[in-house]
């Protein structure tokens, strides 16, 4: 950082003629009741941005806009977020630099940082028009618009306000008046309360945004990647969380190996959440692992049943159930299914003439019994057959007077045999949530996958 920056003025050096709202105007004046009221509006602006805004670039691009527009002729706000630097600054009379046009280079993130690990307010005087301004300049705003619209306020000094939560500093707001005025001492008491309720807002603004991150890495990385045609089958997949405003949970679905030799897996962690996603992630990448060694499938939730056991703190923790089946197509199309269960519902074939086969396939849950030993059964899907597999958010889901259950599933796939598996899982899907109606919200995660042989060649 440059010498000028480290020339912190005393507090009468804040001192300087009437600030933005008016002080110096006698208590009880009319001047000084619309102070108080011009205040109190900025107050609940920003309140309103508290409320309504939870995402950190735009919060501190609406925070910026406020301050210019209501309290001093120029502002930056700038946050530090786990994703990086997020920064927005305008001033009176000119457009806003966002967050689009606004990028914090090296030079003013050394500078940024060193500022917030004092954990102060700081006031510098600006030195007139010299390198060294430019310097201090460049030092606080890089090379955005803010440098050129600093210098046509004719500001004599800066504010810097730390933005504190929690014990750190997350960002920083840059002030300054125009036309040769400075910040009086009851402005800079007003300005610090605002800084106080926007580090905390934007600190609950930016848990939000990266709870939300985490929880939309772990959805893409938990839905099944498309299925090639050359693999021989058609898959189709629904899921919903339960938690719809965190947008993962515990039910899972993967399909994974080479074309013609397939490892369908499709589960229920326990929990809902974030909690339940991890849980489901950790599943997936054991079973995908284990599918390297050998697929078969009772081999493969039998180790991933002793990882879940050793790794656990607790039994519930690593409690889940599943099916895993492994799906190799044969040159006649038919596809020879090797199905095991772990605690899941069980589950169903239904065939191209409209018969619905229940796959009686039992094991013990995942992450119970350290000794768990898991069996196999074996069929077979030709050409309109299908597998349909689900959580316990479709047997489960409650109506008004009773749950959905399995006559509600023989139901829902009535007269589908030989349809299409997206219609398979539209309709049973689609009838789940017509069932639920007004009961939405007690619905538990819910996921179904459908495999067929592809319909190449049917009559």
């Amino acid at each position: 950082m440059t010498e000028e920056l480290r020339r912190t003025a005393s507090p009468s050096a804040l001192l300087g003629t009437a600030g933005p709202f008016g002080e110096g105007a006698p208590a009880g004046s009319a001047e000084e009741i619309e102070r108080l009221h011009q205040r109190g509006r900025f107050l609940d602006d920003l309140a309103g941005v508290v409320s309504t805004v939870h995402h950190p670039a735009r919060a501190v691009e609406m925070m910026t806009a406020l301050l210019a527009e209501h309290v001093v002729e120029f502002a930056q706000v700038v946050l530090h977020t786990h994703q990086g630097w997020v920064a927005a600054g305008q001033a009176a009379g000119h457009r806003p630099v966002d967050s689009g046009g606004y990028r914090v280079g090296r030079l003013q993130a050394q500078v940024l940082t060193e500022l917030l690990s004092r954990q102060r307010p700081e006031h510098w005087l600006l030195p007139p028009d010299t390198p060294e301004r430019a310097t201090m300049l460049a030092s606080l705003f890089g090379t955005s618009e803010l440098v050129g619209q600093l210098d046509a306020l004719d500001a004599v000094g800066i504010l810097s306000l730390p933005l504190l939560a929690r014990g750190r500093a997350i960002g920083l707001v840059t002030l300054a008046r125009g036309e040769r005025r400075d910040l009086s001492a009851d402005d800079v008491a007003f300005l610090e309360d605002a800084a106080r309720r926007m580090a905390v807002a934007l600190d609950a603004c930016v848990v939000v945004s990266d709870n939300r991150f985490v929880a939309a890495t772990l959805r893409s990385s938990l839905v099944p990647p498309p299925v090639p045609t050359s693999s021989g089958l058609d898959v189709a997949s629904y899921s919903r969380v339960a938690q719809e405003e965190v947008a993962v949970g515990g039910d899972f679905i993967d399909v994974h190996g080479p074309d013609g030799d397939k490892t369908i897996l499709l589960g229920d962690a326990v929990g809902k959440g974030v909690v339940a996603a991890i849980a489901a992630k950790r599943i997936r990448a054991a079973v995908r692992t284990a599918s390297l060694v050998d697929r078969d499938p009772a081999w493969v939730l039998g180790l991933t049943n002793k990882v879940l056991v050793a790794e656990a703190e607790s039994a519930i923790e690593s409690f889940a159930t599943g099916v895993c089946a492994r799906a190799r197509t044969g040159a006649d199309g038919v596809v020879a299914l090797e199905i095991t269960n772990a605690g899941h519902p069980p589950p169903i074939i239904l065939r191209r003439d409209g018969r619905l086969e229940y796959v009686e396939s039992h094991g013990p849950a995942l992450g119970v019994f350290d000794d768990a030993s898991y069996t196999s059964t074996h069929h077979r899907l030709a050409p309109g057959d299908t597998l349909v597999c689900y959580t316990d958010g479709v047997t489960e889901a409650r109506g008004r007077a009773d749950m959905f259950g399995e006559d509600g599933i023989a139901a829902a796939l009535a007269g589908l045999g030989g349809a299409p598996s997206s219609a398979i899982v539209e309709r049973l899907a689609m009838s789940v949530s017509a069932f639920v109606g007004d009961a939405a919200h007690d619905r538990d995660d819910t996921a179904i996958v459908a495999v067929q042989p592809l319909a190449t060649g049917l009559a």
